[in-house]
């Protein structure tokens, strides 16, 4: 009876041993990380049918110590008229289109135009589904293109340069007066700006993984205290 008494003490411990041995490791939870570029193109005549505001998302989502090696959802919100010829005086709203990345690069070197890049910085999860829901709802096609659309937003229609910095109209917004292309992308930059988890670091990997070392992309003075000092 001892005997018995002695096992059953000791076979409990040790089956707990077999199961926890047996069981299968815990998988690794995923990381997430956000980014944002921004974008200008711009011919030299600054003909302003001859310029564009646009922006790309990426979020970087994978298991590892670096996100450089994760796999990557890439999101843009480049605003143009369907037609894509611009037409500033255009008297009323017309159907958008809304362009991907590659598309967008392409319309500016149909242009002749030079692009110009702010970016990528890392951003907030927040401003990065702030995108996503933008990006739906150009789409939609419940939003219209106006060049000048100062009476028709940020509801009804916007043009390029306000499709991307109404992702924060918390606290108003932006409005760009006479800016265009590379002026108007840098402000839209500084709106955007308290997202930027740090302005004075950039990631060149992403701008890598969108397939921008192929392309003749400008990088501008990004204006890092500017960045700093309108926190």
């Amino acid at each position: 009876m001892r005997f018995a008494k002695i096992f059953v003490r000791f076979s409990i411990p040790v089956t707990m041993l077999l199961v926890v041995a047996s069981a299968p490791a815990r998988a690794q939870e995923p990381n997430e990380s956000y980014y944002m570029t921004i974008f200008s193109a711009q011919a030299d005549s600054r003909d302003p049918r001859r310029t564009h505001s646009f922006a790309s998302f990426v979020k970087a989502n994978g298991t590892g110590d670096s996100a450089k090696d994760y796999p990557i959802e890439v999101h843009t919100i480049s605003w143009m008229p369907r037609s894509l010829d611009i037409v500033i005086l255009r008297r009323h709203p017309e159907p958008g289109a809304n362009l991907d990345l590659e598309s967008s690069l392409r319309w500016a070197e149909s242009r002749n135009c030079r692009v110009s890049m702010w970016g990528p910085y890392q951003i907030s999860k927040e401003l990065y589904d702030r995108a996503i829901k933008q990006e739906a709802r150009l789409n939609s096609g419940l939003v219209l293109y106006k060049a000048l659309d100062r009476r028709f937003r940020p509801g009804m229609a916007s043009n390029c340069i306000h499709a991307v910095s109404d992702l924060d109209t918390d606290n108003g917004l932006l409005h760009s007066g006479q800016g265009r292309g590379e002026a108007a992308s840098r402000q839209v930059a500084r709106h955007l700006n308290r997202w930027i988890i740090n302005p004075g670091q950039t990631h060149a990997w992403v701008a890598s993984r969108l397939g921008l070392n192929d392309q003749s992309v400008n990088r501008p003075d990004l204006g890092q205290q500017s960045l700093l000092a309108s926190r």
